[in-house]
């Protein structure tokens, strides 16, 4: 089994897609930052022109998860954006995820689609273990992506407003962490319909439409279904990983936090062993 992970972190970190992704993610978040500081400027102008225009919103867990990836800064006017309201606008829109799911397909399938899984399966008493080492790989790689991208936005964040404000250290620790969790539920996800489907092409749709909440569509669907059964006010979106992600708040009750975690942890767990199984058990 360790040998099984030295393997994956080894190819891993082999992988060119793992440099070039990290590299179109540090460009992008420069210029989503570069953008922001227009958006805080025009914000700060529209509020001078109209003190009424801008309304106090207080974001709650039933606030709707809309069609496409929508990234906004929760910065009220007057005040200065901090690297916390980046990284809130970023993870709650899902654009890290989006970088994120790609490598997570790309990895997951990368020795199928080479055939060296197939030197190696043979040699293995339990070929589920394949699966467990890809998602340690994915766990690492999950946890050095959050922190790249938090060095880059504090970077970013420095270049282009030419002043530095981290925001409340310990909100955003929490926040980071529990985004961290449902991020990795997410790219197992991904893994296991990877590795189940043995289709780059699909893998790679499912992971962008997750990202971008086409799958609401669907979550709705259920919705209208368990409603005609009796069962009033049940939101699927609310027990998935990707509903989590984008309704857990800046500053989440304790009950928030555990909820995201226990999805987070349901899932991961559920899609491992469901792949991990089924690869077991079938021809590679």
């Amino acid at each position: 089994m360790l040998n099984c992970i030295k393997m994956d972190l080894y190819r891993m970190f082999r992988m060119k897609s793992f440099y070039v992704i990290g590299i179109i993610l540090a460009a992008a978040t420069f210029f989503t930052t570069s953008m922001s500081v227009l958006d805080y400027d025009m914000m700060n102008e529209q509020i001078k022109e109209n003190p009424q225009i801008y309304e106090q919103e207080i974001s709650s867990d039933e606030e709707p998860v809309i069609l496409g990836m929508n990234v906004t800064i929760p910065t009220r006017p007057g005040e200065m954006v901090t690297v916390y309201d980046q990284v809130y606008g970023n993870l709650h829109g899902k654009f890290i995820a989006l970088f994120m799911v790609i490598f997570a397909v790309l990895f997951s399938t990368s020795d199928l689609s080479s055939g060296y899984i197939k030197n190696i399966g043979g040699q293995m008493k339990n070929r589920g273990n394949l699966v467990v080492s890809k998602a340690v790989a994915l766990f690492l790689y999950t946890a050095l992506t959050m922190l790249f991208y938090l060095v880059v936005q504090t970077a970013a964040q420095a270049v282009c407003f030419g002043e530095l404000h981290m925001g409340p250290l310990k909100d955003m620790a929490a926040y980071l962490a529990t985004q961290t969790m449902l991020h990795y539920a997410l790219l197992l996800i991904c893994m296991a319909v990877a590795l189940i489907t043995r289709s780059k092409l699909f893998s790679m749709i499912f992971a962008v439409f997750c990202c971008m909440n086409i799958m609401s569509i669907l979550y709705s669907a259920v919705d209208r279904v368990i409603e005609k059964l009796g069962i009033e006010g049940f939101n699927m979106i609310r027990y998935t990983v990707t509903g989590r992600m984008a309704l857990l708040e800046m500053t989440p009750t304790v009950e928030g936090y555990v909820r995201a975690l226990v999805i987070a942890v349901v899932f991961g767990l559920a899609v491992t062993v469901l792949s991990g199984q089924i690869f077991r058990k079938r021809d590679i």
